[in-house]
């Protein structure tokens, strides 16, 4: 028996009391403005983040639920509660005889509206027990009369429950429950739902210290614009056939190339090659991390197994840690000719570079700025971890799903935009199977993102952060054309709360950035 969200703001309405609203999340039609809103849910940009601040402020002003189970009595009824582990909160509801009668009496009047009984025209006249075998007999009858009695929640019920994530709220009954069911006497029954987390921080965030080992450095760009200028040298050169030795690194080859989960057997999206040209030096790229270091000695018409499994920090992140067996046949192989690398060539790649020197420099100066980018996002992302990393609060699981399901709709449009996989293998992960495996495997990051809105929300409001009408304007505009452009339809008001959520993560990070202690480590060799 589900208690919908209607039901909670219907109830709510009845007795006056505020109902919470989510801000609703973006279609999943359009990758364009996808990428831009819903990958970057880490940020906070989803419906989550309404919830968050929500759960700030009610963490302001709410103590947790008491261990202990109190009750309270009122206009009949008798309701106790008592705090479970994870945010939760079950109450036990005693309802009087003669709410039960009226359940019935509801039920049975609405049954009398519906169900069409067979040789009755006017159904005002059929007995109710003509009418029981049409609902399923007594316990259908009886399972009807008790959703009517739940969905009447009493004032005692709604206000303890006002704290609710309300999507979360469920009945907790039993087949014999329902049995037991007598418009003569009281029937007790439970709900039982998630609370918005309260969040404390392990020590002040203020003035907090975080480490980050540099993604590169002046050594490691001048190494990569070596492996570029390689590249290009091996363009511009030919290759000849390689007999009488196995695979090398440096060496070109043709190969065969099939990749399939270990676990399961699934043909791996995109994987499967036939006769197609493999560098050594950008295996790794090309097909899957570790491929080309695997294949050294490899000689023509051989055939091998690799297993490999997938590095923290693959793309797309859905296959992280996923066990991958790779066949790989050799059907030909290759070594460069390269040609000299001399101011001829420099400028017929790179016209008016003033040469070797000239093209080395320019190489270097556009992955100096690419490190610098790279450097300054692997700060802003340390500094959200360490924010995580000190911010406490015991994430409900309602909150996870939905998480959860945000995060692997979005990654999945982010892989499809990006053609790493297609519509149909799309089509083959968006299963509610996928899902739960994936939020189940991901649920400490799925917790992190949590965690990280509250705080962000926490940090903005304490800190005085403020955001300007013009920004959040323009933010609104080009989220709207996004909107219009693909034909599809918004809620202005959400909409603007979407635009503040997505204005708010950059600057507290620049915040962060300019109030924490951050020691750079030398990038690793």
């Amino acid at each position: 028996m589900h208690l919908s969200k209607g039901d909670v703001i219907s109830a709510r309405h009845r007795h006056g009391l505020p109902v919470k609203r989510s801000v609703v999340t973006c279609c999943f039609a359009s990758p364009p403005h996808l990428r831009r809103r819903l990958h970057q849910a880490k940020q906070g940009v989803t419906r989550q983040a309404q919830r968050c601040r929500r759960a700030v402020q009610v963490s302001a002003t709410i103590a947790e639920a008491p261990v202990e189970v109190q009750k309270v009595s009122q206009n009949g009824y008798e309701v106790s509660q008592e705090s479970l582990p994870g945010s939760r909160r079950r109450l036990t509801v005693t309802a009087p005889s003669k709410h039960c009668q009226k359940a019935w009496r509801k039920m049975i009047k609405e049954a009398r509206k519906t169900v069409k009984t067979p040789g009755f025209r006017d159904m005002k006249s059929v007995s109710e027990a003509t009418l029981l075998p049409f609902l399923g007999g007594e316990l259908g009858a009886k399972a009807a009369a008790v959703e009517q009695l739940i969905k009447n929640l009493p004032p005692e019920v709604v206000s303890l429950s006002a704290d609710a994530i309300s999507e979360s709220i469920q009945p907790d009954l039993t087949e014999e429950m329902v049995q037991a069911f007598d418009v003569a006497k009281p029937f007790t029954y439970q709900l039982v739902f998630d609370l918005h987390p309260t969040l404390t921080w392990k020590q002040p965030y203020q003035g907090m210290k975080v480490e980050v080992t540099a993604v590169g450095d002046d050594e490691s760009d001048r190494a990569k614009v070596a492996q570029e200028i390689m590249q290009v040298r091996k363009k511009k050169g030919g290759l000849k056939v390689v007999q009488g030795r196995g695979l090398q690194l440096g060496d070109a080859a043709l190969i065969d190339f099939d990749a399939k989960r270990s676990d399961t057997g699934e043909e791996f999206p995109g994987a499967k090659r036939r006769k197609t040209h493999m560098d050594t030096d950008s295996a790794d790229m090309q097909f899957l991390p570790g491929v080309g270091q695997k294949m050294i000695g490899m000689k023509v018409g051989e055939s091998r197994q690799i297993q490999l499994t997938l590095p923290d920090d693959f793309e797309p992140a859905l296959l992280r840690g996923v066990d991958v067996t790779c066949t790989v046949g050799v059907t030909e192989l290759f070594e460069y000719n390269l040609p000299e690398l001399d101011d001829d060539l420099a400028e017929e790649v790179a016209p008016g570079c003033g040469g070797v020197q000239g093209l080395q420099t320019q190489l270097l100066r556009m992955q100096n700025a690419k490190t610098a980018q790279d450097n300054k996002e692997a700060v802003d992302e340390a500094l959200m971890d360490t924010v995580v990393h000190l911010a406490q609060c015991d994430v409900p699981y309602s909150m996870v799903k939905e998480m959860g399901e945000q995060e692997y709709q979005a990654r999945l449009h982010a892989a499809q935009a990006k053609r790493e996989i297609t519509y149909e293998q799309a089509m083959q992960l968006a299963t509610a199977e996928s899902l739960e495996n994936w939020t189940k495997k991901n649920l400490e990051m799925l917790q992190g993102l949590i965690k990280r809105q509250m705080a962000f929300e926490t940090i903005f409001d304490a800190e005085g952060l403020t955001l300007s009408d013009a920004d959040i304007q323009q933010e609104y505009d080009e989220a709207a054309r996004d909107f219009i452009k693909h034909e599809q339809e918004f809620d202005a008001d959400r909409l603007r709360e979407q635009a503040v959520e997505m204005l708010k993560a950059p600057k507290i990070i620049r915040w962060l950035r300019d109030n924490c202690e951050i020691t750079m480590l030398p990038a690793r060799a």
